[in-house]
């Protein structure tokens, strides 16, 4: 009987530690997925938002769809400080703004799509999102880039029947772990040092490039310049995700 006792006592227990250490390893792994849209929101189920990798790299990714100025001043500092970005843009932009868009692929820059037009990919049907996928890479194409793999929608935001939508015509749906909140009248030295804390290995770094947000190419340059120093790497989205590199383990 004693004996009895003892050995159920022993299993209880290893089955505890168990269930701590999965606990544990859960808890690790959904941290390193994290989607930081703003203070609030969570991570999306099945978004691609970083690699999970403890080598020493980063992704700097630009959504772009209004402006000329300032994205002019983002590729002056990629250029000087030597790092290639992925840059999603909008297709409308593209056209209205067609030499820029060629100076993102002339300066060896990774192109994705930030939707054709500006309607809410959520809002439509599935043959319209198509069809807007199929016009945006013909855009792509055209800039003399190719082939087009990562997409984000013009919403900026996570939806299921979206993303299974963008992964059926063959793009990788691909988001952020680390935003770049900058406002109009944000503190350069104040954002640079929360990113520049925030910002670790495998992150996919989002900035907006847009003529309103004045601070982001000189908030750009000191997250460069503080990562070099640190030993960071920064490298393409593709490069991030290279299974040969990185263990990219989407939520679900």
């Amino acid at each position: 009987m004693y004996k009895t006792i003892n050995w159920t006592s022993w299993k209880k227990w290893c089955v505890l530690i168990v269930v701590i250490m999965l606990a544990i390893t859960s808890w690790q792994f959904m941290a390193k997925q994290t989607l930081l849209v703003n203070q609030t929101q969570t991570a999306p189920s099945g978004a691609i938002t970083n690699a999970e990798e403890d080598k020493q790299e980063i992704a700097l990714t630009f959504n772009v769809s209004w402006g000329d100025d300032v994205i002019i001043d983002i590729l002056d500092v990629l250029q000087e400080t030597e790092v290639k970005a992925t840059f999603f843009i909008n297709g409308e932009w593209a056209l209205r703004e067609e030499e820029l868009a060629e100076l993102i692929v002339e300066e060896q820059h990774e192109v994705g799509l930030l939707g054709y037009s500006l309607e809410r990919y959520a809002d439509q049907p599935k043959d319209v999102i198509i069809e807007d996928l199929e016009n945006g890479e013909t855009i792509v194409h055209n800039l003399g880039f190719e082939p087009l793999r990562f997409v984000r929608p013009p919403e900026h935001e996570y939806h299921d029947n979206v993303n299974n939508i963008v992964t059926e015509q063959g793009y990788d749906m691909i988001f952020w772990s680390v935003y770049a909140h900058i406002e109009k009248n944000s503190e350069v030295k104040e954002v640079s040092e929360k990113l520049n804390s925030t910002i670790s290995a495998g992150d996919i770094v989002l900035f907006f490039a847009q003529d309103n947000l004045k601070q982001t190419p000189e908030i750009l340059e000191q997250v460069i310049k503080q990562k070099k120093r640190e030993g960071y790497q920064f490298v393409s989205t593709t490069e991030l995700l290279s299974p040969a590199d990185v263990k990219l383990t989407p939520l679900d």
